[in-house]
């Protein structure tokens, strides 16, 4: 048999890593929320290999829906009317906040459907500048149309040029110094280490607030398009607001005739205790995206837009596209996913197992001075590592991300002690199980991170 593990390393580029030393894990099988390797070891993806597989590996629903729709077909332009494609466009313009009067782009990863979101919202404030006139706006007219995009810097968004670029991640360091311009970065809504160093609900919600002195300074609706957030931020700390910063937000673009977009690409599907993380806020965007878990083992995202923000294109160019666009395999596992969260209660599940993970991770903060916040919602979780609670000073600083550290020890630990996988260049421990994942799971993986803690004590 052929050493498929040194056969990889030799030929693959792993993704955000140094190759040398890459050595894979050779897998033979994978099932619920195990990978099975060749030499044995049965190990527990507390990643949901990247957030993508939410019902777990080799869901058999999903599998008969792919299987089924191969033997009719696999892909064909969008010339062309496919029946999973037809149903998946429709079955999200219904489930997404809003009237179900919505249009859906299908794109193959979160990252593309971020380019869809950025550019629809370019366009949609050009449109609104050809229709009104330079006049409706209060900032002077010397850039064409409004084109800024205000983020945050705890943000990721996708690895293409235009997606890296509204992220204030460190992977955006990668493409400096050609970072498409266009793209500015605001407060997060941080309360365990506010910008402001302020304190929660005292603050007033200086960060929100702070957002809109943003949109004025940088010129209104004359210069702005859209503010873009994660709604719960993913990559960067697993960092919920406020119960009333999405609601402010909201307000705050619609006083500014400005859209909201939501990045729901690792937060959709479940993933929070309700479809949307947008969902715990009562907040209906002007586009949401979605990604990763939405094709669960097929490559698919989505751009889902408002009827507001759809209708622009009616009578002009949509000016995004993708080969393999509305692909109808990825999208047949995307509805029977679907089908599958709605029919098994998964949604329910997500939010029942959550309440009980996040009170065991807080038996933790009781027991190792390391820990200094614990953060999460539905089975969306982190563990905030800190070397000193009253000072709140990080195990592992922003400018540490690929650096070994002792959060990266801990997920070495958790591997290859406990047969346990996170991923190692997270700010905190990373606490992402797939929606299936059961009580007697949770005590496992929860009793290895408390032997793993000793390391970070």
């Amino acid at each position: 048999m052929d050493d498929i593990s040194l056969m990889q390393s030799q030929y693959l580029l792993q993704c955000w890593a140094r190759q040398e030393g890459y050595a894979p894990l050779a897998v033979e099988r994978a099932e619920g929320c195990w990978i099975y390797t060749q030499d044995g070891r049965k190990i527990f993806d507390l990643r949901s290999a990247h957030e993508c597989i939410n019902l777990g590996f080799r869901h058999p629903k999903v599998l008969a829906a792919m299987k089924a729709q191969m033997e009719k077909v696999v892909y064909v332009t969008d010339d062309f009317a496919t029946e999973p494609t037809a149903r998946l466009a429709r079955k999200l313009a219904e489930i997404t906040p809003g009237n179900h009067h919505k249009k859906v782009w299908f794109s193959q990863s979160g990252a593309n459907a971020v380019e869809a979101a950025i550019k629809a919202a370019r366009f949609y404030k050009y449109h609104q500048l050809l229709e009104k006139g330079t006049t409706a706006f209060e900032a002077p007219g010397q850039y064409p149309y409004p084109y800024k995009i205000i983020s945050r810097y705890r943000s990721w968004h996708g690895a293409t040029a235009l997606a890296s670029s509204a992220s204030g991640d460190p992977r955006r360091w990668f493409q400096e110094p050609f970072n498409v311009p266009g793209f500015v970065f605001g407060p997060d809504a941080y309360c365990y280490r506010c910008p402001f160093g302020l304190h929660y609900p005292e603050c007033q919600l200086a960060c929100a607030n702070y957002l809109e002195q943003m949109i004025e300074m940088e010129g209104g609706s004359g210069k702005v398009a859209a503010v873009l957030i994660e709604p719960v931020v993913g990559s960067n700390g697993i960092i919920p607001p406020p119960p009333e910063y999405l609601p402010r937000l909201r307000e705050i673009c619609d006083r500014w005739d400005i859209l909201l977009i939501a990045d729901e690409t690792m937060t959709g599907m479940g993933r929070t205790g309700k479809m949307f993380a947008i969902d715990h806020y009562g907040v209906e965007p002007d586009m949401l995206i979605m990604g990763k878990a939405l094709g669960m083992y097929s490559p698919l995202g989505a751009t889902i837009f408002s009827e507001k923000v759809a209708r622009v294109f009616d009578s002009h160019i949509f000016g995004m596209g993708q080969s393999f666009s509305a692909h109808a395999l990825s999208c047949a596992a995307g509805l029977a996913s679907i089908q599958v969260l709605e029919e098994e209660k998964l949604v329910e599940h997500s939010r029942l197992m959550g309440n009980y993970l996040g009170e065991k991770l807080r038996t933790l903060k009781e027991r190792h001075a390391s820990v200094g916040d614990v953060r999460g919602l539905g089975l969306f979780y982190t563990l905030e590592l800190v070397e000193d609670r009253n000072t709140k000073k990080p195990l592992r600083k922003v400018t540490e991300k690929y650096k070994p550290t002792v959060v990266s020890k801990i997920a070495h630990f958790l591997l290859e002690e406990k047969n346990i996988y996170v991923p190692s260049d997270k700010f905190g421990l990373w606490i992402v199980p797939p929606l299936i994942v059961s009580q007697e799971e949770i005590d496992f993986i929860v009793a290895a991170i408390d032997e793993a803690l000793v390391l970070a004590d």
